[in-house]
């Protein structure tokens, strides 16, 4: 059961909500283009932007962020 916060975030704000769920579907389109001809520097680049892609949403919503960096 979620604990009632008068913190604004992911779960109780639309605007939070959106703008984190456009920068996860950036997110998915890093890795969408990588494939098997993609050099370690592209692959890295992709890394580099998921982690700033990260950040940006714990501005918004730390615990999202926490949950998103123990996912890998």
């Amino acid at each position: 059961m979620w604990k009632m916060s008068k913190e604004k975030n992911y779960h109780n704000c639309k605007l939070i909500r959106d703008k984190i769920d456009s920068y996860l579907y950036e997110m998915s389109k890093l890795f969408t283009n990588i494939g098997i001809d993609s050099t370690e520097e592209e692959v890295q680049e992709a890394y580099d932007k998921e982690k700033e892609l990260i950040e940006r949403i714990a501005e918004l919503d730390p615990a999202k962020a926490n949950n998103l960096r123990a996912s890998y």
